[in-house]
Protein backbone atom coordinates (compact mmCIF):
# COMPACT_ATOMS: atom_id res chain seq x y z
CA UNK A 1 0.00 0.00 0.00
CA UNK A 2 2.87 2.39 0.84
CA UNK A 3 4.37 1.77 -2.59
CA UNK A 4 1.10 2.65 -4.30
CA UNK A 5 0.76 5.87 -2.30
CA UNK A 6 4.40 6.73 -2.99
CA UNK A 7 3.94 6.17 -6.74
CA UNK A 8 0.68 8.13 -6.70
CA UNK A 9 2.53 11.13 -5.21
CA UNK A 10 5.87 10.87 -7.05
CA UNK A 11 4.67 9.92 -10.54
CA UNK A 12 2.88 13.24 -11.31
CA UNK A 13 5.97 15.17 -10.16
CA UNK A 14 8.23 13.03 -12.35
CA UNK A 15 5.94 13.39 -15.38
CA UNK A 16 5.66 17.16 -14.92
CA UNK A 17 9.43 17.49 -14.49
CA UNK A 18 10.10 15.60 -17.71
CA UNK A 19 7.27 17.28 -19.57
CA UNK A 20 8.58 20.78 -18.89
CA UNK A 21 12.27 19.88 -18.84
CA UNK A 22 14.33 20.17 -21.98
CA UNK A 23 16.94 17.48 -22.46
CA UNK A 24 19.56 18.92 -24.82
CA UNK A 25 22.92 17.53 -25.83
CA UNK A 26 26.09 19.54 -25.22
CA UNK A 27 26.19 20.46 -28.93
CA UNK A 28 22.54 21.59 -28.92
CA UNK A 29 23.19 23.74 -25.84
CA UNK A 30 26.22 25.29 -27.55
CA UNK A 31 24.11 26.03 -30.66
CA UNK A 32 21.53 27.82 -28.52
CA UNK A 33 23.74 29.93 -26.24
CA UNK A 34 26.15 30.85 -29.04
CA UNK A 35 23.26 32.71 -30.75
CA UNK A 36 23.89 35.61 -28.32
CA UNK A 37 27.65 35.64 -28.87
CA UNK A 38 29.18 38.79 -30.34
CA UNK A 39 28.68 42.54 -30.16
CA UNK A 40 25.15 43.95 -30.39
CA UNK A 41 23.65 47.44 -30.70
CA UNK A 42 20.45 47.71 -28.63
CA UNK A 43 17.42 49.94 -28.91
CA UNK A 44 15.17 49.69 -25.84
CA UNK A 45 11.71 51.18 -25.22
CA UNK A 46 10.43 51.35 -21.65
CA UNK A 47 6.64 51.59 -21.69
CA UNK A 48 4.71 53.53 -19.08
CA UNK A 49 4.01 51.23 -16.13
CA UNK A 50 3.97 51.24 -12.34
CA UNK A 51 7.78 51.44 -12.21
CA UNK A 52 8.14 53.78 -15.23
CA UNK A 53 6.17 57.02 -14.97
CA UNK A 54 6.70 58.05 -18.61
CA UNK A 55 7.70 55.99 -21.67
CA UNK A 56 11.21 56.53 -22.94
CA UNK A 57 13.78 55.01 -25.29
CA UNK A 58 17.45 54.30 -24.69
CA UNK A 59 20.28 52.74 -26.65
CA UNK A 60 23.23 50.62 -25.67
CA UNK A 61 25.85 48.05 -26.57
CA UNK A 62 26.08 44.41 -25.46
CA UNK A 63 29.25 42.33 -25.67
CA UNK A 64 28.72 38.58 -25.28
CA UNK A 65 31.27 35.80 -25.14
CA UNK A 66 31.35 32.12 -24.32
CA UNK A 67 33.51 31.27 -21.34
CA UNK A 68 34.60 28.34 -19.15
CA UNK A 69 34.92 25.71 -21.89
CA UNK A 70 31.88 27.19 -23.71
CA UNK A 71 29.57 26.19 -20.85
CA UNK A 72 28.58 29.76 -19.95
CA UNK A 73 27.68 32.87 -21.89
CA UNK A 74 28.77 36.12 -20.29
CA UNK A 75 27.01 39.28 -21.47
CA UNK A 76 27.96 42.87 -20.56
CA UNK A 77 25.39 45.53 -21.47
CA UNK A 78 26.21 49.24 -21.33
CA UNK A 79 23.78 52.11 -21.84
CA UNK A 80 23.71 55.71 -20.69
CA UNK A 81 22.16 54.91 -17.30
CA UNK A 82 23.37 51.47 -16.33
CA UNK A 83 25.76 48.59 -16.83
CA UNK A 84 24.63 45.02 -16.33
CA UNK A 85 26.17 41.58 -16.49
CA UNK A 86 24.19 38.51 -17.50
CA UNK A 87 25.36 34.93 -17.24
CA UNK A 88 23.54 32.16 -19.10
CA UNK A 89 24.08 28.43 -18.82
CA UNK A 90 22.20 25.18 -19.29
CA UNK A 91 21.57 23.05 -16.20
CA UNK A 92 21.78 19.45 -17.39
CA UNK A 93 20.26 18.11 -14.16
CA UNK A 94 17.22 20.40 -14.18
CA UNK A 95 16.98 20.40 -17.99
CA UNK A 96 16.59 24.16 -18.21
CA UNK A 97 18.55 27.27 -19.04
CA UNK A 98 19.49 29.58 -16.15
CA UNK A 99 20.05 33.32 -16.40
CA UNK A 100 21.54 35.53 -13.72
CA UNK A 101 21.37 39.32 -14.11
CA UNK A 102 23.51 41.71 -12.07
CA UNK A 103 23.05 45.49 -12.41
CA UNK A 104 25.35 48.37 -11.51
CA UNK A 105 22.82 49.60 -8.94
CA UNK A 106 23.39 46.40 -6.94
CA UNK A 107 20.14 44.66 -7.90
CA UNK A 108 20.04 41.18 -9.38
CA UNK A 109 17.55 38.65 -10.69
CA UNK A 110 17.38 35.00 -11.67
CA UNK A 111 15.42 33.50 -14.57
CA UNK A 112 14.82 29.98 -15.92
CA UNK A 113 14.47 29.45 -19.63
CA UNK A 114 13.23 27.11 -22.29
CA UNK A 115 14.32 27.15 -25.93
CA UNK A 116 11.77 26.65 -28.70
CA UNK A 117 13.75 25.48 -31.73
CA UNK A 118 10.89 25.73 -34.24
CA UNK A 119 10.05 29.34 -33.27
CA UNK A 120 13.68 30.29 -32.50
CA UNK A 121 12.62 31.84 -29.21
CA UNK A 122 13.89 31.67 -25.67
CA UNK A 123 11.25 32.16 -22.99
CA UNK A 124 12.59 33.14 -19.58
CA UNK A 125 10.50 33.04 -16.40
CA UNK A 126 11.43 35.15 -13.39
CA UNK A 127 12.11 33.35 -10.12
CA UNK A 128 10.78 35.46 -7.24
CA UNK A 129 13.00 34.70 -4.24
CA UNK A 130 11.41 37.56 -2.28
CA UNK A 131 7.98 35.87 -2.23
CA UNK A 132 6.30 39.13 -3.28
CA UNK A 133 4.31 37.15 -5.86
CA UNK A 134 6.00 39.07 -8.65
CA UNK A 135 6.01 37.29 -12.01
CA UNK A 136 8.07 38.05 -15.06
CA UNK A 137 8.64 36.79 -18.56
CA UNK A 138 11.27 37.59 -21.17
CA UNK A 139 10.71 36.38 -24.72
CA UNK A 140 13.72 36.66 -27.00
CA UNK A 141 12.88 35.98 -30.64
CA UNK A 142 15.70 35.50 -33.14
CA UNK A 143 14.30 36.78 -36.43
CA UNK A 144 17.73 36.14 -37.99
CA UNK A 145 21.29 35.43 -36.86
CA UNK A 146 21.78 39.20 -36.65
CA UNK A 147 18.53 40.40 -35.00
CA UNK A 148 16.89 39.67 -31.66
CA UNK A 149 13.50 41.07 -30.63
CA UNK A 150 12.92 41.11 -26.87
CA UNK A 151 9.68 41.54 -24.93
CA UNK A 152 9.89 41.84 -21.13
CA UNK A 153 6.90 41.97 -18.80
CA UNK A 154 7.01 42.00 -15.00
CA UNK A 155 3.72 41.93 -13.08
CA UNK A 156 2.68 42.22 -9.48
CA UNK A 157 0.44 39.73 -7.69
CA UNK A 158 -2.70 41.56 -8.94
CA UNK A 159 -1.53 41.20 -12.55
CA UNK A 160 -0.70 44.88 -13.03
CA UNK A 161 2.34 45.72 -15.17
CA UNK A 162 5.25 46.76 -13.02
CA UNK A 163 7.55 46.92 -16.04
CA UNK A 164 7.11 46.49 -19.79
CA UNK A 165 10.08 46.71 -22.15
CA UNK A 166 10.44 46.19 -25.88
CA UNK A 167 13.90 45.91 -27.35
CA UNK A 168 15.69 45.12 -30.58
CA UNK A 169 19.32 44.08 -30.82
CA UNK A 170 21.28 44.11 -34.07
CA UNK A 171 24.65 42.41 -34.39
CA UNK A 172 27.47 44.82 -35.15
Amino acid sequence: MKKIIFLFIVYPVFVTYNLYGQNLSKNEVFDVISKWEGKWKNSVVFEESIWVSKSFETRGITDSKLTLSNNYLEMMTHNSDETSKHIIRYDQNLKQFNRWEFKSDGSNSFWTGKWNQSKKTMTWNYVDFSNNETSGEIIEAFSSDDTIHVNIVIKDKKGDNLLRIFSKANKI
